[in-house]
């Protein structure tokens, strides 16, 4: 394989354009080339690219650096003509195209069609259900094999098996176990789908088995002369072993791409595929020329790409070539740090102002229509939007992946469902939106009757009414008029249910009425399965977005734009890691927890996800053309995420300042921001002459400062502020377009344990399982998960009753769960809930039970501090406090200067 690395703004699509031309020049036809890249945009755009480069041929004789042979024009002639059916396709395009045409030879129809992703999932889940149902059998193979608690494994597996052509178990009989389920399962999947449908999962592997069947390769090699790769840093293992495969068996493949720009690890690429190339390949001259950056910023990445390869951070130096730039633009760069002992929301409301500040002067020479503001995380938005608000400066937030699934689209899917069709989920789900409004308790008391709708309407005559409203109306509707009577009209109480939407909530449903006006569906039905179709395509998200000014967009979003004026925002902010049910190595092979190669597998995946977050960084700040802006919070002058890399590079905060015309670096030290509202009044008008002027009221000009805390706080809340400060970056909100998973696992488990703890339940008593089952907060997790979940609920409840009577004194002459506690201090009042407090003879215990991994008591200090304080105060007794680690089986008794020492430092005096 010839491989070639090319940096950004390089013109690696010019180099394959010229490729095309080379090889047409040398005899081989347009309709014998393959020219493969990682999306369709990407695809179109090559064609598009390749068209103008035949039109020049045709009418100049020449395209940038090829000049035709006139001898060679009835070649170029032909490939005009043979443009619209060449194949210029993704990935997965190629592969089917490769599939159909050897559909016979393979046992696979010809006429295939194609499943989601979603779709696979859900019928991998019905079979490995089905399997664990049958499994129950002691006649069945599995009996006594397949348990309950593997289905987020399992599920995990299928998930990532475009990682590995196959999966072997590393040491550990649950290892084993878990692959051999996972394998049976795979194959009563494999023959549901059969010969007819196609996974873009499934696709690779056929292609990949393709590559085995001598006649099948064959028919490949007679069509294909060459294949041209675009992108090649985003394949995934199999896709790698398909083109491998293909070149050894005689196909010449060329591929180009850049490995520092390898960021879609969650999409399942991986950056190790483009290095092996690299290393087994013909390796050819990078592209080593940048038409993007300005003079600054070709300097700086330059820099930054040298010190993170001799680091080892992200890439090897063989992969980060110097480049040089042909523009004459000096350019900008700008770096800005904030410092201070604050929270990390707070540095970084006020680095947002600063931001936003440099913005606004650049926008008296730069359009803001062509700036863009990038972060890692959408959680990092809602302090841009403050600070442009209050500024007045202008910014569009764009759509992303996922949009089909946001709330507010669900919220009006299931009102036009349910005007159709006032049943099934569809009920409970428009019960539950503004349009019911109902609580959890009220929708199940709904749903569980014999006629949900005749109790709507005798328990809840307001919400039948808007139903029975909403039937009429929408009924007799075209879609467009529909959506716009649910959006718009007065009828949740005299308001609209965009009355009820946050602004960026607006623009979402604003951004579906565009859409549904631009693409008119014929009837309700056609619409309702277009939105459901769409909400299940991850992919699915590109919208009318309307609005100029700034762009505010995620880094993954802005691969491959750029634009004159860019700002990364947010440097400060940590890697976070979601720990996974079951960890893969490079090899396919599995580690469940608490198997031996568990957390070495788990170290390395850790280890992936930070030497991509460089990788992240590159992308990010080579969008810029012209201007790059830098900030990042940074507190107690400990910086993390990407400013401690930018530190290792020489750009961290330690440089309090330096200013000249193309470059400036700056620290600031944090200032509070007055609170955001209406504008400033307008100043009194000044007296006439003559007039007596009246003296200012003293009160008017009082300033009221910020508390320091809110009036009503919780010491696990300052807790996680704490965690802010320290070394523990709290998990932001899950950004699933970005890949990021949802959290709530550990949150369930600590409910039900205490609230199991606290009622004296027996863990292996069924009807108290069942009730913590039923718990709200159990909702919404599939039923395998639940069963997961109580599992280790029982397991940990199991410890807890073993420490009673030993560790934990037992019986008590006094007890009490669940104590509530509102305890003035300060300008605040902490509220909060004592696990328990009991007395046994003469001393009082007072214990708080954690489901922790591992054994952390200094995080608890002020929690228990307020606690013990709270007692002596209202109880008037001096209780032995203690921390239960359930999970370690340990009781860690707190000395009372050490709860002092903690009080004095949250609440002096």
């Amino acid at each position: 394989m010839k491989i070639r690395v090319a940096s950004a703004g390089t013109g690696k699509t010019a180099s394959l354009v010229l490729r095309y031309l080379a090889l047409l020049a040398s005899g081989i036809p347009l309709r014998r080339i393959a020219g493969v890249t990682f999306t369709r945009k990407a695809a179109d755009e090559l064609r598009v690219r390749v068209g103008e480069a035949l039109e020049d041929v045709l009418t100049t004789g020449r395209h940038l650096d090829f000049v035709c042979d006139p001898a060679s024009r009835p070649r170029f002639e032909e490939a005009w003509r043979e443009l619209s059916g060449a194949t210029l396709t993704t990935i997965h395009g190629f592969m089917i195209e490769c599939l159909r045409r050897t559909a016979p030879l393979l046992a696979l129809d010809p006429d295939f069609s194609l499943i989601g992703d979603w779709e696979a999932r859900a019928f991998f889940e019905e079979e490995w259900r089905s399997l664990l149902y049958l499994s129950s059998d002691p006649a069945h193979p599995l009996f006594g094999q397949a348990k309950p608690e593997m289905g987020d494994a399992l599920l995990h597996l299928f998930a990532k098996r475009s990682l590995a052509v196959s999966y072997t178990p590393s040491p550990g009989e649950e290892n084993a176990v878990l692959v051999k389920v996972y394998q049976a399962v795979l194959a009563n999947y494999s023959r549901r789908l059969g010969s007819g449908l196609l996974s873009p999962s499934e696709v690779e592997r056929r292609a990949l088995e393709l590559t085995t069947n001598p006649p099948a390769l064959g028919r490949l090699l007679h069509r294909y002369r060459a294949v041209l790769v675009d992108e090649f840093q985003d394949v995934n293992p199999v896709q790698g072993e398909f083109f491998r495969a293909l070149e050894s068996a005689g196909l010449p493949i060329e591929a180009v791409g850049d490995p520092k720009q390898s960021i879609y690890a969650f999409r399942d690429a991986d950056v190790e595929v483009f290095r092996r190339a690299l290393a087994e390949g013909e390796v050819l001259p990078p592209l080593a020329t940048t038409y993007r950056h300005s003079r600054i910023l070709v300097r700086f990445l330059n820099r930054l790409t040298e010190k993170l390869a001799a680091l080892g951070l992200g890439f090897g130096p063989e992969e980060a070539p110097p480049v040089e730039g042909v523009r004459e633009v000096q350019g900008r760069l700008e770096v800005h740090w904030v410092e201070g002992e604050v929270t990390l929301d707070e540095l970084r409301a006020f680095e947002a102002q600063i931001l936003a500040q440099r913005l606004l002067a650049l926008s008296e020479r730069v359009d803001p229509s062509e700036m863009a503001v990038l972060v890692r995380s959408r959680n990092s938005f809602a302090f841009l939007e403050e600070a442009f608000g209050r500024l007045g400066l202008p910014y569009v937030l764009l759509q992303g992946r996922g949009y089909y699934e946001r709330l507010e689209v669900r919220d009006l899917y299931h009102a036009l469902r349910v005007a159709l069709d006032p049943r099934g989920l569809s009920l409970a789900a428009w019960l539950r939106s503004p349009f019911g409004g109902l609580a959890l308790s009220e929708i199940e008391q709904v749903l569980r009757s014999a006629d949900p709708l005749t109790l709507l309407q005798a328990e809840f005559p307001e919400v039948y009414a808007r139903l029975r409203l909403i039937q009429q109306t929408v009924s007799q509707s075209k879609p467009l008029e529909a959506l716009k009577f649910l959006i718009r009209a007065p009828i949740i109480g005299g308001r609209a249910y965009l009355d009820h939407l946050q602004a960026r909530s607006r623009e979402n449903v604003d951004a579906l009425l565009f859409q549904v006006a631009a693409r008119p569906p014929s009837g309700l039905e056609v619409l309702l399965e277009r939105l459901q179709l769409l909400s299940h395509q991850s992919q699915a998200g590109d919208v009318p977005q309307s609005g100029q000014g700034v762009q505010l967009l995620t880094v993954h979003a802005a691969k491959g734009l750029e634009w004159p004026v860019v700002a990364v925002f947010d440097l400060g902010r940590r890697n976070p890691h979601l720990s996974q049910p079951a960890y893969l190595g490079p090899d396919g092979t599995v580690a469940l927890p608490e198997t031996p190669f568990f957390d070495e597998l788990r170290a390395q995946a850790k280890a992936r996800e930070e030497a991509e977050s460089y990788r992240l960084l590159y992308v990010a700040a080579s969008r810029a053309r012209d201007v790059l802006l830098l900030t990042g919070s940074v507190k107690a002058g400990n910086p993390e995420g990407w400013a401690e890399v930018l530190a290792k590079v020489g750009f961290g905060p330690e440089a309090r300042f330096f200013d000249r015309s193309d470059y400036v670096q700056r620290s600031w030290n944090y200032r509070p921001l007055p609170p955001s509202g209406p504008p400033a009044p307008r100043p009194a008008p000044v007296a006439p002459p003559g007039c007596r002027r009246e003296r200012t009221p003293p009160w008017l000009e009082r300033v009221f400062e910020p508390l320091p805390l809110p009036p009503l706080f919780s010491p696990s809340a300052l807790k996680r502020q704490a965690d802010f400060r320290g070394e523990h970056e709290p998990l932001p909100l899950p950004d699933l377009e970005e890949g990021e998973e949802v959290p709530g696992r550990s949150r369930a488990l600590g409910t039900v344990v205490h609230t199991a703890i606290a009622q004296g339940w027996d863990p292996d008593y069924p009807a108290h399982l069942a009730t913590l089952e039923a718990q709200e907060v159990m909702f919404p997790f599939d039923p395998a998960e639940r069963e997961s979940i109580l599992a280790e609920a029982r397991e940990l409840l199991r410890v807890y009753q073993a420490l009673l009577g030993k560790e934990l004194p037992w019986p008590r002459d006094e007890d009490y769960p669940e104590l509530p506690l509102a305890l003035p201090g300060g300008s605040t009042v902490w509220q909060g809930v004592m696990d328990r407090l009991y007395r046994v003879g003469e001393e009082w215990y007072l214990e708080d039970y954690k489901t922790d991994h591992g054994v952390l008591p200094e995080r608890y200090y002020f929690q228990l501090a307020l606690y013990r304080q709270a007692v002596r105060e209202v109880w008037r007794v001096d209780p032995r406090v203690r921390l239960v680690f359930l999970r370690c089986a340990q009781v860690v008794e707190l000395e009372p200067g050490v709860l002092e020492r903690a009080l004095l430092q949250n609440i002096p005096g």
